[in-house]
């Protein structure tokens, strides 16, 4: 590689190579209490209440007194996230530089961090230790708003490359000053506001992810972006495949609904609000159990920046088609929203060749394919209605 194609690849550490964030771990080890308030700090820097100084000057006076040795080991208690050595050691094969930098992990835990990394070096903040203890006091560039960028300056000095070529890798609202002047950003289980600024976004516990990302600003050869491609045209069909699994599922609801009426209106509205809460937590990196992990398998790229609302409009139209309609009627629109949709989807995929003209996500074909199979769905139900009344004994009040 020559000089010219050399880039500094820059991540930060909380949340991107460490799962969680090392200042709440340090808080929950100095008590319940100090934890539970560190959260409350978090939450007001998340939302522009507090400057990154703020937020550090108020946890680090708290944690004071946690001896060095302590520190240390909550520092190698951190979990890495999936395949971060491996990743990092791609990058520099490739011949980059590769900075890990952190507002918020002392910069003796970020050099050794490097080190295990295969990192080119560590940078964070300063933290005094007196008589092998923290003081609470903090210092250096890292500690302020303007610091990332004033430390990434200085690598691009010292390397003699400039911001063209720098691509950084955030979760959080701290990197977006670097994250507008670089080449690229990659927002990885970033929240909302890097999430709607970044180049790239990637979801989920393998940093491998992000390579595919790096290659494309990397010049890759005719190869990588084929495999590249393939591997994004395999993964949009698993996409596609579960979401209509999931509308297929739909289809189960008349059946519960004649069981018990009045509870599968109420599960159907609790899970719509979860999802909803889920999604909220997804824009800003943080996973929610069963749910987030759903919608993490179905999103489209596309979506990957914005509340999904597809569920919520399956969901309701259930809810609102039991409520409003007789048994039959909500049955025959709870069969087609499960089915037809499916065929539309399929058929639009692989023979959509017209694109309606006020939506370019849809095509004539799939279109067609939906109203002809509803057609014939209902033909068929309404042929079967007695049977149906035998299936289907939804209880209304």
């Amino acid at each position: 590689m020559t000089k010219s194609n050399k880039k500094l690849i820059v991540f930060d550490t909380d949340g991107v190579i460490f799962k969680s964030q090392l200042l709440l771990y340090l808080s929950w080890y100095s008590g319940i209490f100090i934890y539970v308030r560190a959260i409350y700090l978090c939450f007001l820097f998340n939302i522009s209440y507090l400057t990154i100084r703020e937020l550090l000057d108020r946890i680090y006076i708290k944690i004071k007194g946690i001896k060095e040795e302590e520190l240390w080991r909550v520092y190698h208690k951190m979990k890495l996230v999936k395949h971060a050595e491996e990743t990092i050691r791609h990058i520099r094969n490739r011949g980059h530089y590769v900075a890990l930098i952190s507002s918020g992990v002392p910069d003796i835990l970020m050099k050794n961090l490097a080190r295990r990394m295969h990192a080119s070096n560590g940078y964070g903040i300063e933290a005094a230790i007196e008589e092998g203890s923290l003081t609470g006091k903090i210092d250096g560039l890292l500690s302020f708003h303007e610091g990332k960028v004033r430390v990434v300056e200085q690598l691009l000095k010292e390397n003699n490359i400039t911001w063209d070529n720098v691509i950084v890798v955030g979760d959080d609202r701290n990197n977006l000053d670097i994250m507008a002047l670089a080449k690229a950003s990659i927002g990885f289980n970033s929240n909302y506001p890097v999430r709607k600024k970044a180049k790239y976004v990637a979801d989920g516990n393998d940093l491998k992810i992000i390579l595919d990302f790096i290659e494309i600003e990397d010049d890759p050869t005719f190869m990588e972006i084929s495999s590249s491609l393939r591997r994004e045209f395999s993964f949009s069909w698993r996409q596609e495949f579960r979401r209509k699994g999931i509308h297929i599922c739909s289809a189960l609801v008349p059946f519960f609904a004649s069981i018990n009426f009045l509870l599968t209106i109420k599960a159907l509205i609790i899970i719509t609000l979860l999802y909803i809460l889920s999604e909220w937590i997804r824009l800003n990196g943080i996973a929610l159990p069963i749910l987030n992990v759903i919608t993490k398998l179905c999103v489209r790229s596309s979506e990957r920046r914005r509340l999904v609302l597809a569920p919520v409009t399956l969901s309701l139209g259930v809810v609102f088609s039991l409520l409003l309609f007789s048994k039959l009627i909500a049955c025959i629109v709870i069969l087609i929203a499960a089915f037809s949709d499916s065929i539309a989807t399929i058929i639009g995929r692989f023979y959509g060749r017209h694109k309606i003209p006020y939506n370019h996500g849809k095509s004539l074909e799939g279109s067609l394919a939906f109203f002809r199979h509803s057609i014939y769905l209902c033909y068929f139900l309404y042929s079967f209605k007695d049977c149906i009344d035998c299936i289907f004994h939804i209880k209304y009040n």
